[in-house]
């Protein structure tokens, strides 16, 4: 997705409190950083100084958010999104090139979105919204950009995930703590169906991206719902969204290796019984199949 006029293309033990001091790397995230509330520049990222929030630091991170957090925006619809037009489906609801050349992807990577990265100016700011344990920042620094990855929390994520060094900053997504402009490019990987409010999400996304940069997303659709999600988007409702938060969308596709009749069954069966999640690739090549003869 592509921002040009705007554009865009689709046992938890309490950790131990580091200081300021211990928490604050020299990255060049930290010159970008604002106040997830009033938004004022944060040169010393631990207090804010014009309204006086302070932050402290968890597992060595800086921790940017605050309950009392609070906005307030407007939702416009225009009657003829009710229904987009024949021209609207056929542009954007197409599969984008996949020949990236950059061998393995990291886990949630689509090829589509490696092709938009690969292409980017070497030096290019990239923010991942929802990082995880980070398994992307390897490869996003592989191809000359500086990275930074958020999340809510370094260790709820999987054990295999936390060896790649987890968020630089833990916040929260519908406050990102950015000032406006400053990145090349923005990615999220399965996290938008975990946002309780996502068009304002993607409002945040839109205003720390530069004019011309890229948003990278997916979303889950006809996965059920887990890990306490709130929203799972169909492709026009992602449309909708992004539309409404200010982008252009370029392409808008299904996701890749992982089908809703795998999902169903990953989440269905338990134990011994995993034995017959390898039935759900029956159904998906009968299900495409069918739609082949059809």
């Amino acid at each position: 997705m592509n921002r040009e006029n705007p554009t865009i293309t689709i046992m938890i033990m309490k950790p131990e409190l580091a200081t300021p001091e211990q928490a604050a790397p020299k990255a060049f995230w930290h010159e970008l950083l604002a106040c997830p509330g009033c938004r004022t520049p944060l040169p010393d990222w631990s207090r804010c100084a014009s309204c006086g929030r302070t932050f402290e630091a968890e597992d060595g991170a800086p921790r940017l958010m605050a309950p009392d957090l609070e906005r307030v925006f407007e939702y416009r619809f225009v009657a003829s999104r009710s229904s987009p037009g024949k021209p609207f489906l056929d542009r954007v609801l197409r599969d984008p090139p996949t020949d990236h050349g950059l061998g393995a992807l990291p886990y949630h990577f689509d090829p589509a979105q490696a092709v938009v990265l690969s292409r980017l100016p070497r030096g290019s700011r990239v923010l991942e919204v929802g990082c995880g344990g980070g398994q992307a920042r390897a490869a996003i620094e592989g191809l000359g950009h500086e990275y930074v990855g958020t999340d809510l929390s370094r260790t709820r994520v999987h054990d295999w995930l936390q060896k790649h060094g987890g968020a630089d900053i833990l916040c929260d997504s519908h406050f990102l703590p950015f000032q406006d402009e400053r990145f090349d490019a923005v990615y999220s990987a399965a996290v938008t169906e975990h946002l309780a409010c996502p068009a304002l999400a993607l409002r945040e996304i839109f205003r720390v991206l530069k004019p011309g940069g890229y948003y990278l997303g997916n979303c889950s659709f006809l996965e059920p719902w887990h890990d306490q999600s709130f929203f799972h988007v169909s492709p026009l409702g992602a449309g909708e969204l992004l539309t409404q938060a200010g982008f252009e969308i370029e392409a808008i596709w299904p996701g890749r290796r992982y089908d809703t009749f795998k999902a169903v069954a990953v989440m269905m069966f338990r134990g011994p019984f995993r034995a017959l999640v390898p039935l759900a690739r029956l159904q998906h090549l009968a299900y495409r199949a069918q739609n082949r003869l059809l």
